[in-house]
């Protein structure tokens, strides 16, 4: 940021409305209703100049230098590949942060509709700090609860905590929880899944290494005066001001500071002109969960978490090498209709299929469908797609041996070109040894079983038509990847850039 931008920045402060600070405790209350349209204006466009002059001038940005990741040529390789070494990190002693913990299912960590991930890269680049962001968790899953028990759980799947939990009994014992396998659950850096060099450019990303306040005073000098806990609220605590929801539904945060916001199922709000001018290094948020958690007003908002969401893709090596020998044997990008289903949408399936069949013309699609009295081979079918007289149905699902389970008869009586990835390779096949050989650095168990799913998401998102599960994420997701990836099929096919 350059010293012009700089010297901006107490203008602003003037425009803006008090945000008094103390030392004592004291929630963070909502006083944009105080606010006039004069003020409201003069914000706004001075908002909008700032973001504007950022965008030429690139020195604002944080550099962004990739961490190593493993050769693809390695993959073929028969030493184990361990998942990633974060390197040491140097901090400015001005620098502020932002962090968050996460919960649910690896999916749900992600997307920003309903949850966290993109919710704080998003929130981060708002307010000018940088993001500590904590570990991607791939496996069995815990649920949201209050930041206490949330703290926990985070802190038990710390690389450092005994494989019994033994120095958290006081908490397993206080909130009823198990110290959880090891075996169930894998911990990763995000950026070891997910492509977030463009965020990267925009947003400085710093891994959350472990989740105790221990660290955070180690590696940042963020320390606590040890002010009495809080179980719910927002307070200070020495370098920390901490936002502890009570609900799922507690602080809804706005772009635009005017005078009546929209709370909806939200109990109150902020602003980000609020949490801009809020000393405290550290601002700790409970959870970011929650549909319409940061509405948008502003199009150069809208339009920076567009350029968010397209770029988080699926890097992990194995994972794409996988995904690649896996269409490979469909018969290449675009041979087919790829779908998600499980036992219990399988008829919301089907008929979406047979709408979106009897919606093409004759000819738009490569093939069409047509039932056949049985199930057909894999190298059958690819045969009949190159005479188009069939088209291959991929269907990435999370059931157990769904050939075995009679809730998908009727996919394969209607549709006998469907495949599922034991069809492709079977659970033994040495094929899976690109996988088999990702282990995790600290236990050297594989991650194989977790990292299958997001293998099945890249497959099904290189179809030419793609149909997922009502409501859920992970289909969402797939969808977004789908869009992504075809659109850069046909930039690239044009001799563009790809976006």
């Amino acid at each position: 940021m350059g010293l012009r931008t700089k010297l901006l920045w107490p203008l602003i402060a003037c425009l803006t409305y008090l945000f008094f600070f103390t030392v004592r405790l004291k929630p963070v209350t909502d006083n944009s209703s105080e606010l006039d349209p004069a003020t409201i204006a003069a914000i706004e466009e001075e908002e909008l100049r700032l973001l504007q002059q950022n965008e030429q001038d690139s020195s604002w940005q944080w550099q962004y230098i990739p961490h190593h990741q493993p050769d693809l040529e390695q993959l073929t390789a028969n030493e184990p590949l361990e998942t990633l070494v974060v390197p040491e990190v140097t901090y400015r002693p001005d620098e502020k942060f932002i962090t968050f913990l996460t919960h649910s299912g690896f999916q749900n960590q992600l997307i920003q509709g309903k949850y966290r991930f993109e919710n704080g890269i998003l929130l981060a680049w708002y307010l000018n700090r940088t993001l500590l962001l904590p570990n991607a968790f791939l496996g069995e899953a815990f649920g949201w609860s209050n930041f206490d028990k949330l703290h926990l759980e985070h802190m038990l799947r710390d690389s450092s905590t005994t494989e019994t939990c033994s120095e958290f009994a006081e908490g397993l014992v206080e909130w009823g929880i198990e110290c959880p396998p090891r075996g169930r659950y894998a911990v990763l850096p995000f950026d070891e899944i997910f492509d977030l060099s463009w965020a990267k450019k925009h947003v400085r990303i710093l891994p959350r290494q472990r989740s105790d306040f221990g660290w955070l005073e180690k590696e940042f000098d963020i320390q606590r005066d040890n002010v009495p806990n809080h179980v719910n609220g927002s307070y200070r605590d020495g370098d920390i001001l901490f936002f502890k929801g009570e609900t799922r539904y507690d602080w809804r945060i706005f772009d635009t500071p005017r005078k009546n916001h929209r709370l909806g199922k939200y109990a109150d709000s902020l602003d980000i002109y609020q949490l801009r001018q809020r000393p405290e290094r550290l601002l700790h948020f409970s959870s970011l969960f929650g549909t319409g958690k940061l509405p948008i007003r502003r199009p150069e908002h809208y339009e920076f978490l567009r350029n968010l969401q397209r770029s988080i893709i699926y890097r992990h090596p194995a994972v794409l090498t996988m995904a690649e020998k896996i269409v490979d044997r469909l018969g290449g990008h675009g041979d087919g209709w790829f779908i998600k289903a499980l036992p219990e949408n399988v008829n919301n399936i089907i008929s979406q299929i047979q709408r979106a069949v009897e919606s093409h013309q004759p000819g738009s699609l490569r093939a069409i469908l047509r039932p056949t009295e049985q199930r057909l081979t894999l190298d059958q079918c690819r045969h009949l797609a190159a005479t188009q007289n069939v088209t291959l149905v991929y269907m990435a699902t999370d059931a157990r041996s769904p050939q075995l389970n009679p809730a998908f008869d009727p996919v394969w009586n209607l549709f006998p070109c469907t495949f599922t990835l034991d069809d492709i390779f079977s659970p033994l096949s040495s094929d899976w040894d690109t996988l088999e050989r990702v282990v995790d650095r600290n236990s050297g168990a594989s991650l194989r079983k977790f990292l299958v799913p997001l293998v099945d998401a890249t497959v099904a998102s290189r179809g030419w038509f793609f149909i997922g599960s009502k409501g859920s994420t992970f289909s969402g997701y797939i969808y977004r990847l789908h869009d992504v990836f075809w659109s850069n099929e046909k930039r690239q096919q044009l001799g563009l850039e790809e976006v």
